[in-house]
C-alpha cells in the first residue's frame, strides 16, 4: 500500500528533511512487489544510494522518528580543521593558566604561613625589646614618626629691593 502523496521538492538538488526522509524510508519498506520499490524512486526522484544512505543513518540511530525524537534547540555543528587546532590550543592555555593559578594559590597559603609564624616568633620575643629612652633634649616631634604633629614651617621673608 503505497501512498500517492510525495513530498515537493523545488529541483532534483533540494535537500529532504528528516521528517521528509523517514517517511519516503517507511514507504520503500512497503513496497514489496517486484519493481515497486523502482518505480517508488523514479516517481518520489530520489536515488537508490540515497535510500541506502537513509537506511543507514536510521540503523546507526542517526535518523530517528520525528513522532518520538526530543525537539533540540542546539544545532550539531562540525568543527573546521582551524577550530579544532584552535580549540586545541585554547584547551593547552587553559590548562597552563589553571597550573599557574594552582602555584600561585599554593604560595600565596605558604606566605601565609610564613607570616602567621613570624608574628607567633615575635610575639613570644615579647616586651623584651623596648625602645630606647629618649636623649635629653631631643623634642617629642622627633621621636614620633608621624608628620601631622610636626609644628608647621614658617614662611621665609620676601627679599624685595628697595
Amino acid at each position: 500500500m503505497v501512498s500517492d502523496e510525495v513530498p515537493f521538492r523545488p529541483s532534483r538538488h533540494a535537500a529532504f528533511t528528516d521528517e521528509q526522509r523517514w517517511a519516503l524510508l517507511l514507504e520503500h519498506d512497503q513496497c514489496l512487489e517486484r519493481g515497486a520499490k523502482a518505480a517508488f524512486l523514479r516517481r518520489v526522484g530520489v536515488t537508490p544510494f540515497s535510500i541506502k544512505k537513509w537506511s543507514m543513518w536510521r540503523d546507526a540511530g542517526r535518523l530517528v522518528d520525528p513522532a518520538t525524537k526530543e525537539p533540540t534547540t542546539v544545532a550539531r555543528h562540525v568543527l573546521k580543521y582551524d577550530e579544532r587546532v584552535e580549540l586545541e590550543r585554547l584547551r593547552r592555555e587553559n590548562q597552563r593558566l589553571q597550573q599557574e593559578l594552582e602555584q600561585s594559590q599554593s604560595a600565596v597559603e605558604l606566605l601565609g604561613k610564613a607570616a602567621a609564624l613570624l608574628e607567633g616568633l615575635a610575639k613570644s620575643a615579647g616586651p623584651n625589646q623596648e625602645e630606647p629612652p629618649p636623649r635629653p633634649g631631643m623634642p617629642d616631634w622627633l621621636r614620633d614618626p608621624d608628620t601631622s604633629r610636626l609644628p608647621p614651617i614658617p614662611s621665609r621673608p620676601s627679599a624685595m629691593p628697595e
